[in-house]
Formats: structure tokens, sequence, C-alpha cells
């Protein structure tokens, strides 16, 4: 173009706006409450409405935290005697506890409440149980509270709380006292504000009992914050990915004309020429020449178009896989998951695969799953409730190498310790029903299989031998091909 009428032509800009993640701070409903009942606010972007949107956003984060959804919670509650404990020492509180987990909520179970609890925390740092006392009930309430709409207040106030333990060296139940100081809680719904107190101390209010990940303050804080902007910055890499296939690949450039000026309708074909309009296609651009004569001499000068490229770069399938790939592994790693649990497994065999969902099992979902029944029923509700000599568990995954187990069960068959009632959970296995035990007395079931066949020589020999020996040995053949049809049939949950 000439002196004065240079111009910028927005070739490949899109026109439609992108919307790209950020960890901002968003609206907050407790905006004008704060100063008002002395509560506490969210670091900036840390809030749950912001982290949610994070996980919304990310390429990784919800595989993640489905991956513990399913791992801890998947399996279901259970009770367990704690040791030295039985029917016969505990059977009331056992048929107590049952109770209170069929009826603390009646629209959603118990494991059901602890899946969206640990949804909470792994999305936002932070959940919130809420423990409600109906008029004339024998058990509370219990309620999952979205952390959106629950705030705190400082550490200000002191209270003691009493709690009662059952001594594991007496086997007694003792009840102990300690002062803290406790926060107050306020959970806005709608346009009214409602107070919670602490879990097992004074008021009138319904209680709280608040679970937090990196509890260093009020709130928790989510075990992936760190990697926050590699969640938007993956984010954005794909949607400049999605970007080239809108608008093509054009590389920048700079268009010079020399002696002249494009036409207006040149003008106009290069703000069009873009997405699957320019691909295959050949590009005409007309120009005019200045004109230098005089009135009686019409020269006009010789035109010049050339096109100088600013960025040579070859874009080949997509742009910063690498650095997605890298992003993703430091999300895994900050939840501590071998990538088989997220559906990333084309690198793994039977024995990787195996040893990574024992390092899970053991290393991060187990602890998990003690940390929360503890924090929830074991350390507080079930002690309310009068219940100390039965706990509640998170039931988790069969691992079983079928080799070990079948080396174990060969090994006890071979020597005649087996019982006739070790093999009814096997035979159970193998035909796919329940065999009533109730049916045989105690004195056969727990009669060795060796002994058994010894004794009973005409169930397993039709041609009336009587070596024992031998049928000592046919009766351990069976049992181990009982136990190698069992073994085949063990299977790892994911």
């Amino acid at each position: 173009m000439s002196e004065g009428n240079a111009a910028w032509i927005p070739i490949v800009k899109s026109e439609e706006e992108r919307h790209i993640p950020s960890s901002a701070q968003l609206p907050d409903a407790f905006d004008d409450l704060y100063d008002v009942h002395g509560l506490l606010s969210f670091p900036a972007g840390n809030d749950p409405a912001s982290c949610r949107l994070l996980v919304k956003n990310s390429n990784i984060l919800p595989q993640c935290i489905e991956a513990y959804k399913r791992n801890i919670a998947g399996y279901g509650i259970a009770l367990e005697y704690l040791p030295g404990e039985s029917d016969k020492t505990a059977k009331e509180e056992w048929d107590r506890a049952e109770k209170f987990l069929e009826t603390c909520n009646l629209e959603d179970t118990p494991d059901e409440i602890i899946s969206h609890l640990i949804e909470d925390l792994e999305s936002t740092g932070m959940s919130n149980v809420e423990v409600a006392w109906p008029a004339g009930s024998e058990f509370p309430t219990i309620f999952r509270m979205d952390p959106k709409f629950v705030r705190s207040t400082k550490e200000s106030e002191r209270a003691t709380i009493k709690r009662k333990r059952r001594i594991s060296s007496t086997k007694k139940v003792e009840e102990f006292s300690q002062e803290i100081y406790t926060r107050k809680y306020a959970m806005k719904r709608g346009s009214s504000v409602t107070w919670f107190r602490l879990f097992g101390t004074e008021g009138n209010e319904n209680q709280i009992i608040p679970l937090r990940i990196n509890n260093d303050g009020p709130y928790g804080e989510p075990r992936w914050f760190g990697n926050a902007p590699g969640v938007v910055g993956s984010r954005e890499a794909e949607e400049l990915n999605v970007s080239y296939f809108s608008n093509g690949r054009m590389l920048s450039m700079i268009l010079t004309v020399t002696n002249g000026r494009l036409t207006k309708q040149s003008m106009e074909l290069l703000r069009n020429v873009k997405g699957t309009q320019s691909q295959g296609g050949i590009l005409y651009l007309e120009a005019k020449g200045e004109e230098t004569g005089g009135p009686m001499d019409e020269k006009v000068e010789k035109v010049a178009i050339k096109l100088d490229k600013l960025n040579d770069l070859l874009q080949q399938d997509a742009l910063f896989l690498e650095y997605g790939k890298e992003k993703k592994a430091d999300i895994l790693s900050a939840f501590r998951l071998p990538p088989i649990l997220v559906g990333q497994s084309s690198d793994y065999n039977r024995a990787t695969a195996d040893a990574a969902l024992r390092f899970a099992e053991e290393q991060v979902f187990e602890p998990y799953r003690k940390w929360i029944m503890n924090e929830i029923f074991n350390k507080r509700l079930f002690p309310a409730l009068g219940i100390f000599r039965v706990r509640a568990v998170l039931r988790g995954p069969q691992i079983i190498d079928p080799e070990d187990r079948k080396a174990m069960l060969e090994f006890i068959a071979d020597r005649g310790i087996m019982l006739v009632r070790d093999l009814i959970p096997i035979a159970e296995d193998v035909l796919g029903t329940t065999v009533d035990e109730t049916k045989f007395s105690p004195e056969y079931l727990d009669t060795p299989i060796t002994q058994l066949a010894s004794s009973q020589p005409a169930l397993l020999d039709p041609e009336g031998g009587s070596d024992a020996e031998n049928l000592q040995g046919r009766m351990v053949s069976i049992a181990k091909r009982l136990l190698r049809h069992s073994s085949q049939e063990a299977s790892v949950h994911v």
C-alpha cells in the first residue's frame, strides 16, 4: 500500500468469542455477609465454585476424581467387631449400628453420601456433613452440605468437648473431655443464613462434621491445586487446536504493496479468506498503481506485491501434545494414581497392572477409607450413639494373585490341614450358589478332608478299594481341582 494507507487485515482471527477457563474467583453468594457475621473468605481462586470450574474444564481431573469415588466407596459399607468382641459381647451394638446406617438418610445410602463427600473433597479440598437430630428420633439424620454454600468464622470460641472411648487394653468405655478453640459455620440457603456448631460441642444449632484436605486453615485446598496453571494451560492448548480446525492453517505474514494499493475487492477477499474456505484454492489479488504523470500524461507506476512470512512454523498433527501429556502426568502424581485407573493402559501387561493396582489399593485407597470412616462414624457418630465395640468400614476389592493363592491352598490340601468347611466357600465360587451350612453338624464341618476320605471310602471309590493313602490322594486331587478352578475365577476389580 502507498504511504499513509497502511492497514491491519485480520486474516485468521475467529469471529466467535473464545471461552478460556480461569482460576479467578467467581461471584460469591456471601459477598455482603463476611463483615456482618465475621466470616472468613477464600483465598483468590480457591473458592469451591472456581475449583469446580477448573475440574469441569480439565481433561484429566474428572477421571481421577471418579477413580477415587469408585475405588474408595464403590464396594459398599460393612460393620466389623473390634478385636476381642463378638455376638456374645456386642450383638446389641451391632444391631443398633446396622439400624442407624439403614435409616440415617432415607434418600441416599451411606456409601452414596460418602461418594458425594469424596467428590467434594477432591474437587474443592473440603466437604461437610450436617448432623440433624429430629425431635423424638432415636438416631440423627446426616446430609451432605455443598461447600459452595458454607463458610466459617475464626477459631475464637473456647469450648469443651466430651467424648467416650473404648480402651483397647481394658475393653472398657471411659469418658474424656478436652478444651478446644472452635469455629461457627454458616450455610446460606436462599437468602437466609443457617448456623452450625462443631459436632460434639454444646449448643442448640445443628451440628457439622467438617472434612479438609491440606488442612492448615479454615478451608481446605484440593490436592491438585498446585497444578492449576497446568490445568488451565492444557485447556488453552486444546482450544488452540480446535481453533485450527475452524480457522485453518494460515501463516502470519506481512503483505506489502509498492507503488500502488489493493483494490476494494482484494481487501474484502483477504478479510474473508479463512477456515475451510482457504483450503485448496488460489488467491488472486488485484492492485492499482500510483499515477505519476501530469494532466496530459497518464503514466502509472509499476506495482509490486510482496508477502513476507513472520512465522515459518510447520504445524503437524496438533500443538502442545507433549505439554498435555506432561500436565496429565503431574495431575496423576498429585492423586498418586497409576495411569491404568484413568483408562491409560496401553503400556501395561498383567504383571505391571497387578502391581500398579496393588500399590494404589495399599498406599492410597485403603488409608483413605479408614480416614473418612473414622472421621464421620467411628470417632464421632457411633460413640454419640453408644456404639463402641463395632466399627463401620468401607469394603475394598479382592486383589488376589492367583498363583500365590493356588500355591498356598495346595500346600494346605497336601498336608491334610484343610477342613470340610474350608471347601464350602470354594464350592460356592465355582458353582455360583450358596451352601447352607446349618444342614451339617459342626463336627462334620470341622473334619479334615483326608480323615473324611479314609472313613467313607465307598463315597470315593466305586470299586470298593480300601487303600487309605490312595483315597487321601484322590481327595487331595479333587480339592486341588476345585482350587485351580477357583483361582482361575479370581479377578481384580478396577
